[in-house]
């Protein structure tokens, strides 16, 4: 178990070795008291974040899963 604090500037990294960012706050649903996500930018006013059941393992790292890129028809 960690503390919420621990997780401040963890470095985040995709299962293909993609650097994603820094944690920089983590995203909490209130009323069920669970992390929902975690925060590591901003973008034009808008946060950045990775949705927690997105995350593989946690360590030194956080290890998240890469995003699924549609594949067009036929290919």
């Amino acid at each position: 178990m960690k503390k919420m604090s621990q997780f401040f500037g963890m470095r985040v990294y995709t299962d293909k070795a993609h650097y994603v960012g820094e944690i920089k706050d983590l995203i909490l649903d209130d009323k069920e008291g669970v992390v929902t996500g975690m925060a590591w930018g901003y973008r034009g006013g808008k946060i950045l974040s990775i949705p927690y059941d997105s995350v593989m393992a946690i360590g030194d790292i956080i290890l998240v899963r890469s995003k699924k890129v549609p594949q067009p028809a036929g290919a």
